[in-house]
């Protein structure tokens, strides 16, 4: 009759919501799964917008866990209203119904291999499991404990983006989406591209910077996502970047380069520096020139600067954002520190500052293959992550080398 409301059954473990829109009869919700609600160790879920013409429904879809049943779609697999959780996919077994399992990573694999070594007992002190997302790639950044944390890519390789090691504060303010930007657009650019391609601007951290332009406009951007935020943009053939109103000098590496009279700019020696090249390398082409020598132009850092090492006379040394050089840390031509030359230490002692926790650097800047703190040392990897167990005798050390002079030298 008119007014009632329609009941309908189904399972009771999980109650999608439904909008009954029967003709004729009142409009009603069915309570949503409770996973969203409960969220622990064996519920949890995903709040979504409902499966229904308005939406007006609370819905939450279901995280199956481990071993529960799943469907992977197809004539006669039925049909379920959840999916498989975090880390988890389904994966069909010939003895039973598909079900939910770990993902097979390389993340995954690395868990696997900690969790091994500490029920052995030799995992260092300094040395944390790393942190996977939901499809089983490295999480955006890691850290080494009482220094900093740095980004990487989902396979685990670090990539542009550092500050100080802060527990929750990090956890909070960096998320590195501008810096892993770059890195995905930097492989999926097919290597027949003559020119170097600008991506959107990062901060030191590998977020994305509050400012960011197309062309001549530029406006303001969420620094975690990227997404512009309202209409609050500029020209810059009739303003200066600094009425933007997220405009930030500090954030501004090099703010005499927008200083001066319109049409403006916003820019820095080195995005200029490419701009140089690619228009000697178009008019050069223009002019009939064979430019094959000259096809391969070096694009700036997410930044917007050259990178954390030039060459001065034929040497290499390490410097900072701002071109600065950073300590004593060179190595000459033709040498082997010249080829492996990365300066990921000299950058971690300049972000640390004062700190008297500050690691050891080799003359070229890379980190020292075994660092001390407290009279107890530890092998580290390219990046200063600790391996392994740590000992207060050196020549105990799995990365202790009995050929080599003298192990503090490198």
């Amino acid at each position: 009759s008119h007014g009632r409301t329609t009941e309908i059954l189904i399972s009771e473990k999980f109650q999608p919501p439904l909008l009954l829109q029967t003709f004729g009869f009142e409009v009603g919700c069915i309570a949503p799964a409770p996973h969203c609600g409960i969220n622990n160790a064996t519920h949890s879920g995903l709040r979504l917008p409902s499966p229904t013409i308005c939406n007006c429904c609370d819905y939450c879809m279901p995280f199956f866990g481990k071993g529960e049943y799943c469907s992977l779609g197809g004539p006669g697999t039925g049909t379920t209203v959840g999916r498989c959780g975090p880390g988890l996919t389904c994966t069909d077994d010939e003895d039973a119904h598909s079900n939910c399992q770990r993902i097979t990573s390389k993340c995954h694999d690395a868990q696997d291999e900690y969790d091994k070594r500490y029920e052995q007992g030799t995992v260092g002190s300094l040395e944390f499991r790393r942190q996977c997302d939901g499809r089983g790639n490295f999480s955006t950044f890691d850290c080494v404990p009482t220094q900093t944390c740095f980004c990487q890519s989902e396979n685990g390789e670090r990539i542009f983006g550092e500050m100080l090691e802060m527990g929750a504060v990090t956890i909070r303010n960096m998320h590195c989406g501008c810096s892993r930007f770059h890195e995905k657009m930097a492989k999926n650019i097919a290597p027949g591209v003559p020119y170097p391609v600008e991506g959107p601007r990062c901060t030191s951290d590998g977020n994305f910077n509050p400012v960011q332009c197309l062309n001549r406009t530029c406006y303001c951007v969420d620094k975690i996502t990227g997404v512009a935020l309202r209409r609050d943009s500029i020209n810059l053939d009739e303003k200066p970047i600094t009425e933007l109103s997220c405009y930030d000098e500090e954030t501004d590496l090099f703010p005499s380069q927008s200083l001066g009279e319109a049409p403006y700019n916003y820019t820095t020696p080195c995005l200029e520096h490419v701009k140089a090249q690619i228009a000697l390398l178009k008019q050069s082409v223009e002019d009939g020139f064979d430019v094959d020598f000259f096809s391969s132009i070096r694009g700036c850092l997410p930044d917007g600067t050259f990178g954390r090492i030039d060459v001065v006379n034929g040497t290499k040394i390490c410097i900072d954002e701002r071109r600065q050089r950073i300590g004593e840390y060179e190595a000459l031509r033709h040498t082997p520190e010249y080829e492996t030359m990365n300066c990921k230490c000299a950058q971690t002692q300049q972000t640390m500052g004062n700190s008297l926790e500050r690691p050891v650097c080799c003359k070229n800047g890379n980190f020292r293959e075994i660092q001390c703190r407290r009279g107890i040392c530890r092998c580290v990897d390219p990046d200063g992550r600790q391996v392994y167990e740590e000992n207060s005798d050196v020549t105990k050390l799995s990365c202790f080398n009995p050929n080599q002079k003298d192990w503090r030298e490198c």
